[in-house]
């Protein structure tokens, strides 16, 4: 079947959108675009491939052979040595390629464990009531509250903090530096602007850390940081492993959850049906949540690098090319999902791939997943009403589907 001009003009036109910041309200049309060309389409513009079809780009990122293209994407520019927020970028874990790659997320893996999410179960419900105490308060009267800085950011914030052993007093201030180094992680679509805080961001960050690990060092607790000083003292990590693990832990910990959060509410309330359907049967949330999770997957996609030729689809990629795995509109493909524009709390159609697959599996999926299964019910348990109550403001980071602000009237 022939392509027309206008159909390769539209698709080359939505991925030069979705890869532009700010991410678009709506990407799912635009996704749909690629998908009615082809489910591997190639890029003339970028001479790179985005994947959308659900199949394949669950069949990418399981693939041993590919390389994290954040990293070469990253190493474009002639000048990144000079820079503290794309030095410290590329230490990363979600940036490493093995076999460097594999001693790290081994390592890290054995530390923030099943096992250690199932026992911070008490301390999660705790500090989750303590969140929406706090949006209570506020929230007293008919004041309009925002949702991200109230509950969806402080919450997991909290929580990571608490696991890391960073001052729960400064997880604020640490997540705000985070937010701008994370501007850059997208691996280009950033401004000058933007990189120049990202490196003051990072600085900050590191003299933070630094701190704590003097700290620690004198007087060691019952925290991952302590655990991550020892194993530097042993030598199974670098100084620069420290810090660059200990950043990234802390990230990991809120960036998923914060987003989910945000838009899982919102997605909520404009499907009061579903919202009622949660409220009356308690038993769906885990489904629940994998469902909120497909349909507003909160991190959109990841870029690989081919190290070898592969198969995906109907097309042969070559050896050093980037793809783009559009994992949000993998999750709204029609091919696997019935109705797939739908929210459905009780769809079982197979799982979505938000967190992505292989070796590069988000390390913080139990603990995103124990999050949102302790505060979304709590928050539409306890208030009887929530309603949007002004302009909201999207996340405008490419690939990152969530709120800047989501201002809430609520009442007990």
């Amino acid at each position: 079947m022939s392509i027309s001009d206008a159909a390769i003009q539209e698709a080359e036109e939505a991925i030069m959108k979705l890869g532009t910041p700010p991410q678009p309200v709506d990407p799912y049309p635009l996704y749909e675009s690629l998908r009615k060309i082809n489910r591997v389409y190639e890029s003339t513009t970028l001479g790179a491939f985005a994947i959308t079809g659900y199949k394949e780009v669950s069949a990418a990122a399981k693939m041993p052979s590919m390389r994290n293209g954040t990293r070469g994407f990253t190493k474009r520019r002639e000048d990144w040595e000079q820079h503290d927020a794309l030095r410290l970028l590329l230490r990363a874990m979600v940036t490493l390629d093995p076999p460097e790659h594999t001693r790290i997320r081994d390592f890290a893996a054995s530390l923030f464990s099943p096992a250690l999410i199932k026992q911070m179960r008490a301390s999660i419900e705790r500090l989750a009531d303590r969140h929406l105490d706090d949006l209570a308060d506020k929230a007293s009267g008919g004041t309009v509250v925002d949702l991200v800085k109230t509950v969806a950011s402080p919450f997991p914030v909290s929580v990571i903090s608490e696991i890391l052993g960073v001052p729960d007093e400064q997880g604020m201030m640490f997540y705000d530096l985070a937010n701008d180094w994370t501007r850059v992680w997208g691996g280009g679509g950033y401004s000058e602007e933007e990189l120049a805080r990202a490196d003051v961001a990072v600085m900050e960050l590191r003299g933070h850390f630094e701190e704590i690990f003097k700290e620690r060092r004198k007087k060691p607790q019952d925290d991952l940081i302590s655990t991550l000083l020892k194993a530097t003292d042993d030598g199974q990590l670098s100084d620069e492993d420290l810090m660059a693990l200990s950043t990234f832990l802390f990230i990991s910990g809120f960036e998923t959850t914060t987003n989910l959060i945000s838009m899982g509410l919102y997605t909520l309330l404009e499907n009061r049906d579903q919202l009622a359907l949660w409220r009356n049967k308690p038993e769906i949330t885990p489904g629940a949540v994998e469902e909120l999770l497909r349909h507003g997957t909160p991190i959109a996609g990841t870029i690989r690098l081919t190290s070898e030729t592969i198969q995906l689809g109907d097309k042969t990629i070559p050896d050093g090319r980037l793809i783009f795995l559009m994992t949000a509109g993998a999750n709204r493909d029609p091919a696997q999902f019935t109705d797939p524009d739908r929210l459905d709390l009780t769809r079982s159609e197979g799982p979505h791939v938000s967190f992505g697959g292989g070796a590069h599996y988000c390390l913080g999926a139990n603990l995103a997943r124990m999050e949102a299964q302790v505060i979304l019910p709590k928050m539409i348990n306890r208030f009887s009403e929530i309603d949007v109550a002004g302009v909201t403001e999207r996340r405008t980071a490419t690939g990152l589907q969530g709120f800047e602000y989501l201002p809430l009237q609520v009442k007990e």
